[in-house]
């Protein structure tokens, strides 16, 4: 409604000056360089607000009516079912894990992982030693099944609400640091994390593991069969279908991640995401940013992945120091 406003407004002014020819010549020269001030103000306000605003926008204001479900307690460690209010007909399943209680409070991590929050438990789990809450969502996707691609944008948008609505959730905790908040994203869930990091200014540092410039991108260009399939079954119709998604591509957004620090884990044998397509992701990125390659595949549980993305998380969100627990993990003492 604003963005309407302001540019009808500045519309009116660029065109006014016609009208004034009515206006004596005296009256015209008094009047004219007012007039022409106005709408180069008003042209300046719609680019400004055009330029900071995003799809991903969201109503603070609905409550996130959390349901939660304690699953187990393990060496004070507790983990829970949970979900929470998206929109109001759309809700987040996730897992929620909180360390034994301390005298102060601490950072938090969200995680999104494309094959869902249990793959990510271990990594949570490892991070509640060192102090962290964490809290794992279920990726919110589309059906790319159904016939109608239109329909693909609303889940994705959806996913990456569901990440700032969890931002939200974490800070209703009084053992929540605000200023020490990470993000973790898998593949599906690094590309819907970028678009969410880039426009949630709350995060400090963030970690995507395998993520490429968009889902447009892997659609049309991956060889595995859930890529190959989609483009078979659309044929001619998949530069139409794209066409829906492609605005949302992670690499018109990774470039304006408010300079926090970034981690970039990539693999040489990922099936599913090329080194060129991981490479141009992240040479797109805004600074401070690191790149790590791995010899493993997609799902990215390397022995030194898991040390590194642990090993940034507790250094950027001031954890506990991380290598103690990490050599007790593997038996070096």
């Amino acid at each position: 409604m604003w963005l309407r406003w302001t540019t009808a407004a500045a519309a009116f002014f660029v065109r006014c000056p016609k009208s004034l020819r009515r206006l004596p010549t005296g009256a015209q020269d008094a009047i004219l360089p007012h007039m022409r001030l106005i709408a180069l103000y008003g042209v300046l306000a719609v680019n400004l607000f055009a330029a900071d605003f995003t799809p991903f926008d969201y109503d603070r204001t609905l409550p996130l009516d959390p349901h939660e479900h304690e699953i187990s307690v393990l060496k004070g460690t507790r983990v829970a079912l949970l979900n929470f209010a998206v929109t109001p007909s759309v809700r987040a399943d996730g897992l929620l894990v909180t360390p034994p209680p301390g005298r102060t409070k601490t950072g938090a991590i969200v995680w999104v992982h494309s094959s869902g929050v249990f793959q990510q438990l271990p990594d949570a789990m490892l991070l509640a030693q060192a102090g962290a809450v964490s809290l794992l969502i279920n990726p919110i996707g589309p059906n790319w099944d159904q016939p109608a691609a239109e329909t693909w944008r609303g889940p994705m948008i959806n996913a990456v609400v569901s990440i700032r609505r969890g931002v939200d959730l974490l800070l209703q905790r009084s053992d929540v640091d605000p200023q020490r908040l990470g993000f973790a994203g898998h593949s599906y869930g690094a590309m819907m994390g970028i678009d969410a990091v880039s426009s949630d200014r709350r995060f400090k540092a963030a970690v995507f593991e395998v993520g490429l410039p968009g889902m447009s991108v892997h659609l049309r260009t991956a060889p595995i069969p859930f890529a190959a399939d989609i483009r078979k079954r659309l044929g001619p119709g998949l530069d139409s279908a794209l066409s829906f998604i492609e605005p949302l591509d992670a690499i018109h957004y990774v470039g304006s991640l408010a300079s926090i620090a970034l981690l970039f884990q990539s693999a040489h044998l990922d099936p599913g995401v090329t080194d060129a397509q991981a490479q141009t992701l992240f040479d797109a990125a805004s600074e401070p940013k690191t790149l790590k390659w791995y010899d493993t595949a997609h799902d990215v549980v390397d022995i030194a992945a898991i040390s590194d993305r642990a090993r940034f998380l507790a250094t950027h969100l001031g954890l506990k120091r991380i290598d103690p627990i990490l050599k007790a993990k593997i038996g070096v003492r």
